[in-house]
């Protein structure tokens, strides 16, 4: 069975619309797959810490987080 992996739309992503700037996604993520150097600056993923489990997406408010088979 394959592993689901969350995928960043960067496109989508606009740090603006988070509260302050600050990704929540970021903060709810227990595995620190994504990553926030400063506030209004877009997170960085990186996936080979990803297990799937999607908490991310339902807190992305513009959609920019998926999960994609991997």
């Amino acid at each position: 069975m394959p592993k689901a992996i969350v995928s960043l739309n960067y496109q989508l992503c606009d740090p603006n619309q988070c509260d302050q700037g600050v990704c929540r996604a970021v903060a709810l993520c227990r595995r620190k797959v994504l990553h926030q150097e400063k506030p209004f600056e877009p997170p960085q993923l990186n996936s080979e810490l990803c297990l799937g489990c999607a908490v991310c997406t339902t807190a992305c408010s513009v959609h920019a987080l998926m999960v994609l088979p991997w």
